[in-house]
């Protein structure tokens, strides 16, 4: 990349982007941001960001690499500080601490000034700070870092004093921001609502009265996130009238654009993102199910076909996982169990074994290296069922059933685990599954204001405003603590 950047060869920094990002891992995002530090041009800093951004939703892992040991202090610290720091319990922010200062502890001892205050140490238990912040030989013989946790603990003990002036920042009793969180389309309603996995809680982040008019009878339409931006694909006006058109929410600005449309009209497609490309699979005109796909270039605005499918789908669902596009069931002239993949090096798709079970309008998402087929219908009745693929062995296995049968539903991965909403009867139900524990469990249940408008998800992440898709960021004090 840097041979790339110094001779100014613009045909290689695309390719040289996407091998890089594709091979970022927790033993090398760090050397590839600071690399990335070292000189400037759009496509590095682009790079910059995705290494900076893994580091952060990944640090737990990254932690515990060899390159962590070797960030300078001031790296450390900025990356401590950040607001979408990826942990399970912010002690284990501490304990990244002290491994760094450890590492070389006569030349970092006196880093603890530094690096405590990006620890947020009102999120910690109050017996944990005084058993192993307090009395820590670091914090102890740095007087600075000891009267800060000292401080907190006063806080902690009389929350008051926290709008005081007791010098202690409210960031530290606030909860980081989710690395990633489920949003949620509505076109009837028109908002935007966001789910926040840490609180299990919805907001309504977005009301756009400004669509126009031919969009907001829309349906059977699909939405992905790429690039800051939402897009909205096809659909329909009408079971007789499907669209074509592509729309583009931009959630930094909170602006729309109508973007080129789709070579073919299609509603009940299937729609994935793979390489910074939306690809747009199968779905149905004039009563026909396509087997015709196209692929969508942000950069040019333009899409283009690529090679068709083995079968004819509507109402199936893809993902992506290993550089490849998976796509499962749908109906063409029945209820399908067949499911293939697309490879776009060689623009060829290959047909694999078929699910255990047919399904349409079902749920399909990569997780944990494995593709897994969820719910749908069989043509005779909504299914709790799922089943999981293996590419490695070409195999599907079962996954235990879901606690319900969910209708006008999406899927999704955030904190890793499957997330599936719906809605129905004027009901919304949030559930996941975990694959630590094998098991699917409810974790919202509530009214839905519209018993019948569409719904879409996707995972958002990455955005300079992200909290403005989560829960309050605010102070949660005062605690009851031991």
């Amino acid at each position: 990349m840097m041979e790339v950047h110094q001779f100014n060869v613009k045909s290689l920094e695309q390719p040289c982007f996407e091998f890089l990002k594709d091979r970022l891992c927790p033993k090398n995002c760090i050397g590839l941001w600071q690399f990335t530090n070292a000189c400037y041009s759009p496509i590095l800093f682009q790079l910059k960001n995705e290494a900076f951004h893994f580091i952060c939703e990944n640090f737990e892992e990254v932690l515990l690499c060899e390159e962590f040991l070797q960030l300078a202090e001031q790296e450390l610290a900025d990356i401590l500080s950040q607001d979408d720091l990826t942990v399970t319990q912010e002690s284990t922010v501490y304990q990244s601490v002290l491994r760094w200062i450890n590492h070389m502890p006569e030349e970092r001892q006196g880093a603890i000034s530094t690096l405590l205050p990006k620890v947020r140490l009102g999120l910690m238990d109050k017996s944990y700070i005084t058993d192993n912040v307090l009395n820590n030989d670091v914090v102890k013989t740095n007087p600075e870092s000891h009267l800060f946790v000292s401080d907190t603990l006063k806080v902690m003990s009389q929350p008051s004093l926290l709008c005081s002036e007791s010098g202690i920042n409210n960031t530290l009793f606030c909860r980081r921001l989710p690395n990633a969180v489920l949003l949620m389309f509505r076109v009837y309603s028109k908002t935007i609502e966001a789910f926040d996995y840490r609180t299990n809680s919805w907001i309504i982040v977005h009301t756009h009265p400004s669509l126009e008019n031919p969009m907001t009878h829309l349906f059977l339409y699909s939405t992905v996130f790429l690039g800051r931006c939402l897009y909205i694909v096809g659909g329909g006006l009408s079971w007789k009238n499907p669209s074509n058109r592509v729309w583009r929410f931009n959630l930094v600005t909170h602006t729309w654009q109508e973007m080129s449309p789709m070579q073919e009209s299609r509603r009940c497609v299937s729609v994935t993102v793979l390489k910074g490309c939306i690809y747009a699979m199968g779905g149905i005109r004039n009563l026909t199910s396509h087997r015709t796909a196209e692929r969508y270039q942000p950069n040019i605005n333009q899409w283009t076909f690529i090679a068709s499918m083995n079968e004819e789908r509507r109402n199936a669902s893809c993902t992506t996982l290993n550089n490849k596009i998976y796509i499962c069931g749908g109906q063409s002239n029945r209820v399908l169990n067949t499911a293939e993949y697309y490879n776009p090096d060689t623009n060829q798709w290959t047909l694999i074994t078929p699910m255990g079970t047919p399904r349409y309008k079902l749920g399909v998402i990569a997780y944990m290296g494995h593709i897994f087929a969820v719910g749908g219908s069989n043509g005779s009745r909504d299914l709790r069922s799922a089943e999981g693929y293996d590419p490695v062995t070409n195999t599907w296995y079962d996954v235990p059933e879901m606690v319900h049968r969910h209708w006008n539903f999406d899927i999704a991965v955030m904190n890793k685990k499957i997330f599936v909403v719906s809605c129905r009867r004027q009901k919304r139900i949030v559930e996941c599954y975990d694959y630590t524990t094998n098991t699917w469990s409810v974790v919202f249940s509530g009214l839905n204001h519209s018993e019948y408008d569409c719904l879409k998800c996707c995972v958002i992440s990455g955005l300079p405003n992200m909290a403005e898709y989560c829960s309050p960021h605010k102070p949660i004090i005062p605690r009851t603590q031991v």
